[in-house]
């Protein structure tokens, strides 16, 4: 049942509008207001699916009287109604701007406005969606990591694929890992998932929606889903095909799909690369003290991302192979890059070597492991700095 209220600025215009609606048995009306003051303070009380409201309201005129009501009751729809005549650009102006969701004359054919109340009213269904969650809840709102380095071979991919892992068995079937790699990725290979459509056949077509994306990813077994990067050949982010408008729609498709999405992503700081960054909530920085190239490299992408605006708490600077053979330690790291490290990794090449040719994630296949306790850690710190009352 629809709950209506309807305002009048004459005496009997409100019956002639109840009679209208008579037949209607989905429609009760359970108030009548006179002036502007007491369309809000009816709205306020009895809270109903619709408020007809007259412009010219005595006291209070009805564009004031609906922004009140609108504030007063946000689930109320507002209709503005005009007498015939008065309709003009401007009018339909005033009403939106004062929230109204609809304007109507009062001559409008008794069909004609028991559709509009219903159509109005049926706005708040929207709350049912699952994407009202997402909008309305901090603890269900999505998440994006970028998981980038200063240079190859540091294990930026081990640590993007064993943290989607993680953040997948602690979200079940909330979690996509984008391989943002022009060719050869091998977050694929270190899942041992075949060769599949992926972002490159995706940038092939002129329109993406959702049941499109979901068919490009390849689900893993602890259900991770993956958005792969071609093994041969293929398409690089900067060369064209991949470009900041297909990105736009492929990350809102993919953040109203998954609560975690998180990119393999090039330390290049190309259009592409940088757009997916902007839209990050963080971004973490592989890096490691084996030689002073990656200390100075990664000194170089920490700045750039300073001199992109992206604010200090978003970046995570992570040290991967952590140990006692590097040549350089961790004040020579903090020393040149001006930050502590989010977490360290120790180095086990056994462990991660095994790991990928085995195409079993470390943090599955030897979850007691050093190399699986460091990468848990950073994912919980992920965790813990979103809004309370997670998922966890």
């Amino acid at each position: 049942m629809i709950s209506l209220l309807i305002s009048e600025n004459q005496p009997g215009q409100a019956q002639q509008l109840a009679d209208k609606l008579g037949d209607s048995e989905e429609i009760e009306i359970v108030g009548y207001a006179r002036d502007g003051l007491e369309v809000a303070q009816i709205t306020a009380q009895l809270r109903p699916d619709v408020a007809l409201i007259h412009a010219d309201l005595p006291g209070m005129n009805g564009f004031e009287a609906c922004q009140m009501a609108a504030m007063a009751s946000p689930e109320t729809a507002c209709v503005i109604l005009l007498d015939s005549g008065q309709e003009s650009p401007e009018s339909q102006r005033r009403a939106m701007r004062a929230g109204a969701r609809a304007v109507i004359v009062t001559t409008t054919a008794a069909d004609k406005l028991a559709e509009i109340v219903r159509e109005v009213a049926g706005l708040k269904e929207c709350k049912q969606q699952s994407e009202y969650e997402l909008i309305s809840d901090p603890t269900k709102m999505p998440v994006t990591i970028a998981v980038t380095g200063a240079k190859g071979g540091i294990g930026k991919t081990t640590i993007a694929t064993n943290m989607a892992v993680c953040l997948q068995q602690q979200f079940p079937g909330q979690v996509v890992l984008v391989e943002f790699i022009g060719q050869y990725g091998d977050a694929t290979l270190m899942l041992d998932l075949p060769q599949s459509r992926g972002i490159a056949e995706l940038a092939s077509y002129d329109e993406l929606d959702p049941d499109l994306v979901e068919s490009h990813l390849q689900r893993h077994s602890c259900g991770l889903k993956v958005l792969a990067a071609p093994r041969s050949g293929g398409i690089a982010p900067d060369s064209g095909d991949i470009t900041i408008p297909y990105l736009a729609d492929l990350l809102g498709i993919l953040r109203r799909s998954y609560r975690f999405v998180v990119f393999d992503i090039p330390p290049l700081l190309e259009a592409v690369s940088t757009y997916i960054f902007s839209r990050c909530n963080y971004i973490i920085v592989v890096t490691y003290l084996l030689d002073l190239a990656a200390i100075r490299d990664t000194t170089t992408l920490l700045a750039s991302l300073t001199d992109m605006k992206m604010p200090p708490e978003r970046v995570k600077l992570v040290v991967n192979r952590s140990g006692n053979s590097s040549p350089f330690s961790l004040s020579d790291l903090q020393q040149a890059v001006k930050r502590p490290p989010a977490a360290q990794i120790p180095e086990d090449v056994a462990t991660t070597t095994g790991a990928l040719n085995e195409g079993v994630p470390v943090v599955l296949g030897a979850p007691r492991s050093a190399i699986a306790s460091g990468i848990r850690k950073l994912a919980r710190t992920i965790v813990a700095e979103l809004p309370q009352g997670a998922d966890r």
